[in-house]
């Protein structure tokens, strides 16, 4: 039998812990300080900083999203503010434009009732004047009238 199996079925340890057991196990601990600085410390601050500013950009896109809405709000109640003021305006300019056509129509109303009534004034003296006119004369077309009609002279 070889000496590896017969140490194997002896029951013994497959490791004898002897002097290179502590060296290996010193360069072990050596090679994973050693990676551990100079390999993985860098690698997780990278990957760290990569994380943070993932994070941190995604923070911020939300931060603007939400100052975003709440400009979106203050301008959608500064549009709604103005509409209320022009619509306000255009209903004063609209009672404005109103009243003074009210008074323009009065104005004109007034205009030609006075001339209608001056009118009248004027055909009532003149038909004064007319039948006065008419008064003198009618003795003379009355008799005229007569004379036609009788063929005598009066």
């Amino acid at each position: 039998m070889s000496p590896h199996l017969l140490a194997m079925s002896s029951g013994g340890a497959l490791v004898d812990l002897d002097g290179t057991f502590f060296i290996q196990l010193g360069l072990f601990l050596f090679m994973f300080v050693f990676l551990y600085l100079a390999l993985f410390r860098p690698a997780i601050r990278l990957i760290e900083a990569r994380r943070e500013a993932t994070d941190g950009t995604k923070e911020r896109a939300i931060a603007m999203r939400k100052e975003a809405e709440g400009f979106s709000d203050e301008v959608d109640r500064q549009i709604l503010d103005i509409k209320s003021a022009a619509i306000l305006e255009r209903d004063r300019m609209i009672e404005q434009a109103r009243r003074r056509d009210r008074d323009q129509m009065a104005a004109a109303r007034e205009k030609t009732q006075n001339a209608a009534q001056a009118a009248r004034e004027q055909m009532k003296r003149d038909g004064e004047i007319v039948r006065k006119e008419l008064e003198a004369e009618v003795e003379t077309l009355a008799t005229g009238v007569a004379t036609r009609i009788l063929g005598q002279s009066f």
